[in-house]
């Protein structure tokens, strides 16, 4: 039989390594898909601030 003692620490350890492995795969993914601004950026006007005119005729 197994002693309760090994039990516990195993679920324990077990229950670490997988928190452990997700905060790992969610730095990878934070890191991977994080890009920081183009310098470039910064100095372009947004899309919300371009302003277009549109033409519309009412008449048949």
């Amino acid at each position: 039989m197994i002693n309760p003692a090994l039990v516990i620490a195993l679920v324990i350890l077990g229950w670490g390594s997988a928190a452990v492995a997700m905060l790992w795969g969610l730095l990878r993914v934070i890191r991977h898909h994080y890009q920081g601004l183009p310098p470039q950026a910064e100095s372009r006007p947004s899309p919300r601030s371009e302003r277009h005119e549109v033409k519309v005729s009412l008449s048949a």
